[in-house]
């Protein structure tokens, strides 16, 4: 047996046991020593982007190293999610996951997904749940969602719905929409919620289910109608605007935001950065200006996160199944 080969089968047990268990402690005592990204998976101006740049702020002085959020935007979501279960799982990227992420195997089921949400990365902290507004640009001339739902169905196919791109949640309730109304409106996808509220101020695009963070300057300024929320319950930011399980018994579709890494990730980093991140939610600062968006904070713990993305992809295959909804070709 030669040196080398000697050394080799000496190294191969420390090896095996992956970098997580050789440099936990190490990383997680030194962590972060050089800039942590936040990949948001979208263009700019959207909720996720503007959630993500409001903690990234305040975990840049806390952590004592600068976060910094980068869009890396592209099918709905899946190239900056690629981008992150690729990186090495050193807590130096993150990603800002949504409710796409738990919904793609679902309307990707007929397709290759490039991977699992509950298996490719590692949960970390809920952030917040994000209310969402059915919006139309006043010129449409429906101030409620039966009055649209009526439009709909007396002009087949000659309305349209925007998003930030499949399996957003702009994508997700207006399909659930049509679903359950029987209406036929065509979807029309953006790079970004940003794009997509842009489309709906200009007139670009009949409707659009908007998340309020990103649209709620538009509410307030007149150049958007609200006429109904997307959660069971009307919202603190837009009190006089009734759910729209009024109109559709049942609706329910809520936005909500999460931080995940790579798969493998120290267990010590995640509890660091959970930590620090359920911290910062607690601070009055970031907590209004989240409130003032419409953002509710969450801030769980990483096995909660781990069981709350599991039961959403449960929850929307067995809805792809009952409404026939699929990434279009």
């Amino acid at each position: 047996m030669t040196d080398l080969t000697r050394r080799r089968i000496v190294a191969f047990p420390f090896a095996a046991l992956g970098a997580s268990a050789v440099h936990a402690p190490v990383w997680a005592n030194d962590y972060p020593n050089r800039v942590v990204r936040l990949v948001v998976p979208f263009g700019p101006g959207g909720a996720t982007d503007l959630v993500a740049r409001v903690l990234a702020s305040r975990l840049s002085t806390t952590l004592g190293q600068q976060m910094i959020v980068e869009n890396r935007a592209g099918a709905g979501g899946i190239v900056g999610q690629m981008n992150v279960r690729e990186s090495a799982p050193d807590g130096y990227s993150l990603l800002m996951a949504t409710i796409g992420f738990g919904a793609n195997p679902a309307l990707f089921r007929f397709r290759t997904l490039p991977f699992d949400p509950t298996k490719d990365f590692t949960p970390i902290v809920k952030l917040v749940d994000v209310p969402t507004a059915l919006v139309v640009n006043p010129k449409v001339g429906v101030r409620t969602a039966a009055e649209l739902i009526a439009l709909a169905r007396a002009k087949p196919d000659a309305l349209n719905y925007g998003s930030a791109g499949y399996g957003t949640i702009n994508h997700l309730a207006g399909e659930l929409f049509k679903a359950e109304t029987g209406i036929k409106m065509v979807h029309v996808p953006y790079k970004s919620g940003g794009a997509s509220v842009q489309a709906a101020v200009t007139g670009e695009i009949t409707a659009l289910f908007a998340t309020v963070p990103s649209s709620i300057g538009f509410i307030k300024g007149g150049q958007l109608i609200p006429i109904a929320v997307s959660s069971k319950d009307r919202i603190p930011l837009l009190p006089e605007v009734p759910p729209l399980a009024d109109t559709v018994p049942g609706f329910n579709v809520a936005e909500w935001q999460g931080i995940v890494g790579p798969l493998g990730m120290p267990r010590d980093i995640v509890d660091k950065i959970n930590r620090e991140v359920v911290a910062a939610l607690k601070d009055p600062g970031v907590a209004k200006r989240l409130a003032d968006m419409g953002a509710q904070p969450v801030g769980s713990t990483p096995a909660q996160f781990d069981a709350f993305i599991k039961a959403e992809v449960q929850r929307w295959f067995k809805v792809a199944e009952a409404t026939g909804m699929k990434a279009e070709e």
